[in-house]
Protein backbone atom coordinates (compact mmCIF):
# COMPACT_ATOMS: atom_id res chain seq x y z
CA UNK A 1 0.00 0.00 0.00
CA UNK A 2 1.26 3.49 -1.08
CA UNK A 3 -0.40 5.66 0.96
CA UNK A 4 -3.22 6.50 2.75
CA UNK A 5 -6.79 5.55 3.16
CA UNK A 6 -10.03 6.89 4.71
CA UNK A 7 -12.97 5.34 4.93
CA UNK A 8 -16.06 7.11 6.68
CA UNK A 9 -18.04 4.83 9.00
CA UNK A 10 -21.84 5.49 10.33
CA UNK A 11 -20.49 6.56 13.71
CA UNK A 12 -16.29 6.79 13.28
CA UNK A 13 -13.89 6.69 10.79
CA UNK A 14 -11.57 4.29 9.33
CA UNK A 15 -7.50 5.60 8.74
CA UNK A 16 -5.09 2.80 7.35
CA UNK A 17 -1.48 3.39 6.14
CA UNK A 18 2.13 2.66 5.64
CA UNK A 19 4.15 2.82 9.15
CA UNK A 20 7.00 4.37 7.39
CA UNK A 21 10.83 4.62 8.94
CA UNK A 22 11.27 4.75 12.40
CA UNK A 23 13.86 8.24 11.92
CA UNK A 24 10.84 10.00 9.68
CA UNK A 25 8.57 9.06 12.50
CA UNK A 26 10.74 10.57 15.21
CA UNK A 27 11.28 13.65 13.22
CA UNK A 28 7.23 14.51 12.95
CA UNK A 29 6.52 12.86 17.03
CA UNK A 30 5.29 15.29 19.78
CA UNK A 31 6.86 15.78 23.25
CA UNK A 32 3.14 13.36 24.34
CA UNK A 33 4.60 10.98 21.31
CA UNK A 34 8.28 10.57 22.31
CA UNK A 35 7.00 10.05 26.21
CA UNK A 36 4.79 7.30 25.26
CA UNK A 37 7.88 5.40 23.75
CA UNK A 38 9.13 4.46 27.34
CA UNK A 39 10.22 1.50 28.32
CA UNK A 40 9.86 0.44 24.15
CA UNK A 41 13.16 -0.73 22.93
CA UNK A 42 12.05 -2.25 19.54
CA UNK A 43 12.64 -0.15 16.65
CA UNK A 44 9.35 -1.84 15.20
CA UNK A 45 7.57 -1.50 18.49
CA UNK A 46 8.31 2.14 18.60
CA UNK A 47 7.65 2.62 14.57
CA UNK A 48 4.25 1.46 15.54
CA UNK A 49 3.66 3.66 18.62
CA UNK A 50 4.09 6.66 16.81
CA UNK A 51 2.85 5.90 13.39
CA UNK A 52 -1.00 5.58 15.14
CA UNK A 53 -0.17 8.71 17.01
CA UNK A 54 0.51 10.56 13.92
CA UNK A 55 -2.86 9.31 12.59
CA UNK A 56 -4.03 10.58 16.12
CA UNK A 57 -2.38 13.70 15.87
CA UNK A 58 -3.64 14.14 12.20
CA UNK A 59 -7.34 13.46 12.62
CA UNK A 60 -7.88 15.05 15.91
CA UNK A 61 -4.81 17.43 16.48
CA UNK A 62 -2.29 17.80 19.12
CA UNK A 63 -4.80 18.38 22.30
CA UNK A 64 -6.22 15.30 21.96
CA UNK A 65 -4.77 13.21 24.60
CA UNK A 66 -4.35 9.34 25.07
CA UNK A 67 -5.08 7.26 28.43
CA UNK A 68 -5.07 3.62 28.56
CA UNK A 69 -7.42 0.98 30.71
CA UNK A 70 -6.35 -1.82 32.72
CA UNK A 71 -6.55 -3.87 30.02
CA UNK A 72 -4.31 -2.05 28.45
CA UNK A 73 -6.33 -0.82 25.45
CA UNK A 74 -6.07 2.91 24.62
CA UNK A 75 -8.34 5.74 25.24
CA UNK A 76 -9.21 9.07 23.90
CA UNK A 77 -9.66 12.56 25.97
CA UNK A 78 -10.38 15.88 24.61
CA UNK A 79 -11.42 14.21 20.90
CA UNK A 80 -14.18 13.94 18.84
CA UNK A 81 -14.11 10.64 19.38
CA UNK A 82 -14.80 8.71 22.65
CA UNK A 83 -13.36 5.65 21.17
CA UNK A 84 -10.39 4.35 19.30
CA UNK A 85 -8.88 0.97 18.11
CA UNK A 86 -5.52 0.50 16.58
CA UNK A 87 -4.25 -2.51 15.44
CA UNK A 88 -0.41 -2.45 12.86
CA UNK A 89 1.88 -5.39 11.12
CA UNK A 90 4.93 -5.25 9.92
CA UNK A 91 4.52 -1.96 7.50
CA UNK A 92 0.87 -1.14 7.97
CA UNK A 93 -1.28 0.60 10.80
CA UNK A 94 -5.07 0.59 11.17
CA UNK A 95 -6.98 2.84 13.31
CA UNK A 96 -11.04 3.11 14.32
CA UNK A 97 -12.54 6.34 15.44
CA UNK A 98 -15.59 5.75 17.29
CA UNK A 99 -18.60 7.25 19.00
CA UNK A 100 -18.80 3.78 20.75
CA UNK A 101 -16.40 0.65 21.59
CA UNK A 102 -14.93 -0.69 18.67
CA UNK A 103 -12.02 -2.74 17.15
CA UNK A 104 -9.76 -3.51 14.14
CA UNK A 105 -7.20 -5.60 12.95
CA UNK A 106 -4.98 -5.55 10.24
CA UNK A 107 -2.98 -8.68 9.30
CA UNK A 108 -0.56 -9.66 6.38
CA UNK A 109 -2.19 -12.48 3.77
CA UNK A 110 1.36 -14.23 4.23
CA UNK A 111 1.18 -14.89 7.56
CA UNK A 112 1.09 -18.69 8.47
CA UNK A 113 -2.36 -18.50 9.83
CA UNK A 114 -3.23 -22.45 9.29
CA UNK A 115 -0.52 -23.10 11.96
CA UNK A 116 -2.43 -21.62 14.94
CA UNK A 117 -5.97 -22.28 13.25
CA UNK A 118 -7.02 -25.16 15.44
CA UNK A 119 -7.03 -22.79 18.52
CA UNK A 120 -9.12 -20.05 16.91
CA UNK A 121 -11.46 -21.83 14.04
CA UNK A 122 -14.22 -24.31 15.15
CA UNK A 123 -15.37 -27.21 12.68
CA UNK A 124 -18.46 -24.67 12.11
CA UNK A 125 -16.09 -22.04 10.69
CA UNK A 126 -13.58 -24.24 9.00
CA UNK A 127 -16.86 -25.26 6.45
CA UNK A 128 -16.38 -21.09 6.09
CA UNK A 129 -12.75 -21.67 4.45
CA UNK A 130 -12.94 -21.84 0.83
CA UNK A 131 -10.39 -19.32 -0.16
CA UNK A 132 -6.78 -18.49 0.61
CA UNK A 133 -7.50 -15.18 2.74
CA UNK A 134 -10.67 -17.03 4.61
CA UNK A 135 -8.54 -17.92 7.90
CA UNK A 136 -6.80 -14.76 7.87
CA UNK A 137 -10.05 -13.38 7.60
CA UNK A 138 -11.67 -14.88 10.50
CA UNK A 139 -8.42 -14.06 12.98
CA UNK A 140 -8.84 -10.47 11.74
CA UNK A 141 -12.67 -10.58 12.34
CA UNK A 142 -12.06 -12.37 16.12
CA UNK A 143 -9.30 -9.87 16.88
CA UNK A 144 -11.57 -6.71 16.06
CA UNK A 145 -14.51 -8.67 18.39
CA UNK A 146 -12.09 -8.97 20.64
CA UNK A 147 -10.92 -5.52 20.91
CA UNK A 148 -14.76 -5.26 21.00
CA UNK A 149 -15.24 -6.73 23.96
CA UNK A 150 -12.80 -4.97 26.48
CA UNK A 151 -12.02 -7.64 29.06
CA UNK A 152 -9.39 -10.57 29.12
CA UNK A 153 -10.16 -14.01 28.57
CA UNK A 154 -12.05 -14.11 26.06
CA UNK A 155 -11.41 -17.50 24.02
CA UNK A 156 -11.72 -17.18 20.95
CA UNK A 157 -12.70 -20.53 19.75
CA UNK A 158 -15.48 -20.45 22.32
CA UNK A 159 -17.02 -16.76 22.93
CA UNK A 160 -16.73 -15.64 19.08
CA UNK A 161 -18.34 -17.46 16.31
CA UNK A 162 -17.79 -16.46 12.38
CA UNK A 163 -21.31 -16.89 10.88
CA UNK A 164 -20.49 -15.79 7.24
CA UNK A 165 -17.74 -14.36 5.06
CA UNK A 166 -18.38 -12.42 2.25
CA UNK A 167 -15.32 -10.72 0.58
CA UNK A 168 -17.63 -9.49 -2.34
CA UNK A 169 -19.82 -6.95 -0.35
CA UNK A 170 -16.53 -6.79 2.20
CA UNK A 171 -18.53 -8.01 5.24
CA UNK A 172 -18.62 -10.58 8.20
CA UNK A 173 -21.09 -11.93 10.33
CA UNK A 174 -20.23 -13.40 14.00
CA UNK A 175 -21.48 -13.62 17.45
CA UNK A 176 -19.80 -12.81 20.60
CA UNK A 177 -21.05 -14.26 24.21
CA UNK A 178 -20.91 -11.01 25.50
CA UNK A 179 -22.62 -8.97 23.03
CA UNK A 180 -24.82 -10.87 20.52
CA UNK A 181 -24.80 -10.38 16.73
CA UNK A 182 -22.28 -8.33 14.96
CA UNK A 183 -21.53 -7.16 11.26
CA UNK A 184 -17.72 -6.15 10.69
CA UNK A 185 -16.19 -4.48 7.62
CA UNK A 186 -13.67 -6.59 5.43
CA UNK A 187 -11.21 -5.62 3.30
CA UNK A 188 -8.06 -6.11 1.65
CA UNK A 189 -6.52 -2.58 0.87
CA UNK A 190 -4.07 -4.05 -1.21
CA UNK A 191 -2.89 -7.57 -2.20
CA UNK A 192 -0.52 -8.15 0.57
CA UNK A 193 -2.90 -6.75 4.03
CA UNK A 194 -6.24 -8.00 5.06
CA UNK A 195 -8.16 -5.93 7.86
CA UNK A 196 -11.31 -6.63 9.88
CA UNK A 197 -13.05 -3.74 11.48
CA UNK A 198 -16.46 -3.12 13.61
CA UNK A 199 -19.14 -0.96 11.60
Amino acid sequence: MDNSLSLSLPEGLLVVEPIGSLASLEEEATFADRASLEGITSSARRAERLAWRRVLRRVEGEACEVFYTEQGAPCLKNSHYQHISVSHCADLVAVVFAQSPCGVDVERVERNFERVARRYVSATEQALVTGKCDLAAIWCAKEAIYKLMGRVGVDFARDIEILSIAFPQGEIVARASDIGEIRLGLMQPDSEHILAYTK
